[in-house]
């Protein structure tokens, strides 16, 4: 008799298998769009922004510095520059020309070059004691003060020219007369090589530099020739 097995069960086919599914991930935003990149640009601009109006502000600091300045450097020269001026009693050049050729006398001559010497010396004094904004301007000042202070000496040997030629107006013995003129010639041609060769360039170079800066920061146009008090 056939023993009965248990029947087996057909499995079924098996699905093809599926093919992977790709990774989805979260799309990245643009670097431009980032909310940190955005953030560090609005940083940085602000930055730039307070760099910019600091750097505007220094400046304009500066410049009314420097204006300040000026104006204080004009009042304290104004013994010293006044004496330069075209038309007043006391002009420089006029009264040593004048003195030189004759036409002006030995007591009136000394008398002008004691209030030289006195206003010259006021300024240099005053000039110095300046506070400066800045190195450039010290340097110029500086330069500005040791030309008025060149001015003193060259208004002593005006001066000691004055006396000689009132010493050779009352002298009786020609040859002595001739030989005091002499020495008053060569009084003030020393004058005129101390204050051409040393004072009017210390001047130049000191008002260049105040100048210069002045021309940088906008407060007045270059100018065409560098000048000097006596000219």
């Amino acid at each position: 008799m056939a023993i009965k097995g248990k029947s087996r069960k057909r499995s079924r086919a098996k699905a093809p298998a599926l093919p992977p599914r790709p990774a989805i991930g979260s799309r990245k935003t643009p670097l431009p769009l980032r909310r940190d990149v955005k953030r560090a640009v609005v940083i940085v601009l602000a930055v730039l922004a307070f760099l910019g109006g600091l750097r505007v502000w220094q400046n304009v600091s500066r410049s009314d510095a420097l204006r300040e300045y000026d104006r204080k450097l004009t009042t304290a020269q104004n013994q010293f520059i006044g004496h330069f001026s075209p038309g007043v009693p006391t002009n420089v050049d006029q009264n040593v020309q004048a003195f030189t050729s004759g036409q002006l006398g030995a007591t009136m001559f000394i008398a002008l070059a004691n209030q030289w010497e006195t206003d010259f010396r006021a300024s240099a004094d005053a000039v110095g004691k300046l506070k400066t904004p800045n190195d450039v301007i010290a340097d110029g000042q500086f330069l500005i003060q040791q030309s008025i202070t060149s001015y003193v000496e060259v208004a002593r040997l005006w001066n000691l020219a004055g006396q000689l030629r009132q010493i050779a107006d009352a002298e009786k013995d020609k040859k002595k007369k001739s030989a005091l003129n002499d020495r008053v010639q060569v009084l003030m041609i020393e004058a005129d090589g101390l204050r051409k060769q040393h004072a009017d360039l210390l001047y130049q170079q000191g008002a260049k530099k105040i100048t210069d800066l002045n021309v940088e920061y906008g407060l007045q146009k270059a100018p065409s020739s560098s000048s000097t008090p006596s000219q």
